[in-house]
């Protein structure tokens, strides 16, 4: 039996306990079956966590630099033509390329070649880069345009048909369509990005896949400023969006330096409690700087359903047991973590005294806190094009298998010896559907369809030509 046909057999009316225990009955025969590239690479897929500007490849970013007159071809080589803003971190569009000056004299360099200029295990490097391409941190930047939006967009889609992602939740802030149309005031200007963003989930949509949005607002004080107006703003903006295109926005998200003033959750919790009323999704970016007290402040304070990341809930059993007790998802992106420098810290007496750097896979917190410790995790790729790497690779590395396209710029340690299985693949890409934002509607269409594929793959049978 083909693959459409399998799916073709399910009653629509079936709810998510049934499916998932159709499922459930599946995985002991999963024991049997390695977890190889093909089966990885056919595997339906949701990405609920992922950063729109970090779906934008170096590539891309040469590209809108051009557009946008910030990079001019003259007199034989590439120049930087157009002043970014004193606030910027960069001095120069093309200080995010890490190798400009090596292909800076071909009038038509292979694009393939640029490299982003982030340093490995140096956050800051990558979110200089980050602040630069995203266009409304410190306008003017690599995204100015709706055309630009729809090309970063177009270019996503690419990425998602290629790792058969099926389901995905990108994260922007609305505050991006006041830079987009300057010419309307700034509620038009907003009516006009939901307009886009609507067509770009119809689009989306033609091809097989579920787009929905988070509204991602920075934490990170400002001078004179704390995030509580911030909070209520991205909030009421949510309340706007879904007035008028209900379900494109399905959640709220906080972003920012866990250590600024204005990221203290308490000044989020009134933004936080407005969505969570609105019956929205509400995810928070926590443990993965500071350490486990701001990520216990965070799950203590606001009304989660996910927390990006986490991974510093290691460092204390009552932060492990708050999570599991409230039903949160930690939504983990265990190798950008690696690339960008993640830490762990020691403490005596409650009091942080050491902090240490993890330097390989095997020693990322992901594997005790899924197995031993039984918290519920979904994988993601954070920014798959910026820093970081896709959902697929991510998924490869994590059991034993090296991505062709891509080498490691870090040691896998012991990884190798206790790579997850399939059975376990399946589980956590059961709870990214499951904790999606999305309407029990789409998570059962999408739950149908891995239904299908794992009861071809048990079943041996040969699956529809799309996965061979």
């Amino acid at each position: 039996m083909l693959y459409n046909e399998l799916l073709l057999q399910r009653e629509d009316s079936r709810n998510i306990t049934q499916i998932l225990k159709d499922i459930l009955l599946l995985l002991p025969k999963l024991n049997a079956i390695s977890c190889t590239e093909a089966i990885i690479k056919d595997l339906p897929k949701a990405d609920i966590h992922v950063h729109l500007p970090g779906t934008i490849s170096p590539e891309l970013a040469w590209i809108l630099g051009v557009k946008n007159g910030f990079l001019k071809w003259s007199c034989g080589s590439w120049i930087d033509n157009r002043l970014l803003s004193p606030n910027n971190p960069h001095k120069k569009y093309s200080n995010i390329f890490l190798n400009f000056q090596d292909i800076r004299h071909n009038k038509y360099p292979k694009l393939s070649l640029l490299q982003y200029n982030i340093m490995h295990h140096d956050f800051n490097s990558f979110d200089k880069v980050m602040a630069t391409v995203q266009g409304h941190r410190f306008p003017p930047g690599g995204i100015q345009s709706e055309e630009d939006l729809l090309l970063v967009l177009s270019n996503y889609l690419q990425q998602c048909l290629k790792d058969n992602i099926i389901y995905t939740e990108v994260q922007q802030n609305i505050r991006l369509a006041h830079i987009l149309y300057p010419y309307l005031t700034k509620k038009y200007a907003r009516m006009k990005f939901y307009k886009t963003l609507f067509n770009a989930s119809q689009m989306f949509h033609r091809q097989g896949i579920t787009l929905r949005f988070l509204n991602c607002f920075n934490k990170t004080f400002a001078t004179k400023t704390t995030s509580k107006e911030p909070a209520q703003e991205a909030a009421q903006w949510l309340k706007e969006v879904n007035s008028e295109f209900p379900g494109l926005f399905v959640g709220i998200q906080s972003a920012g330096s866990e250590s600024s003033p204005g990221a203290c959750p308490q000044l989020l919790s009134s933004g936080y409690r407005i969505a969570y009323d609105l019956g929205l999704g509400c995810e928070a970016h926590a443990g993965e700087g500071t350490g486990f007290h701001y990520l216990q402040n965070t799950i203590n304070t606001l009304p989660l359903h996910r927390i990006a990341h986490g991974f510093q809930a290691i460092e204390n059993p009552d932060v492990i047991e708050a999570i599991r007790d409230r039903k949160i998802t930690l939504v983990m992106a265990p190798i950008i973590n690696l690339i960008l420098g993640a830490n762990l810290h020691s403490y005596h007496n409650g009091i942080k005294i050491n902090k240490t750097r993890i330097s390989s896979l095997n020693e990322h917190p992901f594997f005790d806190l899924f197995r031993q410790h039984g918290l519920k995790i979904a994988l993601s790729s954070d920014n798959p094009q910026m820093g970081g790497i896709s959902l697929q690779n991510t998924i490869m590395i994590l059991c034993g298998l090296m991505p062709s396209s891509w080498s490691l710029p870090f040691p896998l340690g012991s990884s190798y010896q206790s790579p997850i299985t399939l059975r376990e693949l399946i589980e956590l890409v059961i709870n990214g559907i499951t904790v999606a934002f999305a309407e029990e509607e789409t998570k059962i269409v999408i739950l149908k369809q891995v239904l299908a594929f794992l009861t071809s793959i048990t079943n041996q049978k040969p699956l529809n030509p799309q996965f061979i």
